[in-house]
């Protein structure tokens, strides 16, 4: 019967993988693991990633007195900016809280 190994085997083995320069197969073949609990090690880990990332990234806001008092404006730093005219204020923090 096959020995199984656990999680921290297989990371370790995946993370030494990635470091190589070597196929899948190449370094199966050369540490004697078996090419297809490689690939389903290697597959639990993209899902992990791939689970890992958020489709949202929340950012620091700063508020302050309202330079005008019939827009809100929101700013990001990566250079978009948001106005929205301030009766819909209510409007906002309700879509806020709904994030995630």
């Amino acid at each position: 019967m096959a020995k199984r190994h656990g999680a921290e085997f297989w990371r370790g083995h995946l993370e030494a993988w990635h470091r190589s320069d070597l196929t899948q197969r190449e370094y199966c073949a050369t540490y004697g693991l078996g090419e297809g609990a490689f690939r389903r090690w290697r597959r639990r880990e993209k899902q992990a990633a791939a689970g890992a990332k958020s489709p949202l990234s929340l950012v620091p806001v700063r508020v302050g007195t309202p330079v005008t008092g019939n827009v809100v404006r929101l700013y990001s730093p990566g250079g978009w900016r948001i106005e929205i005219a301030g009766g819909s204020v209510p409007w906002l923090g309700e879509c806020l809280r709904q994030l995630p």
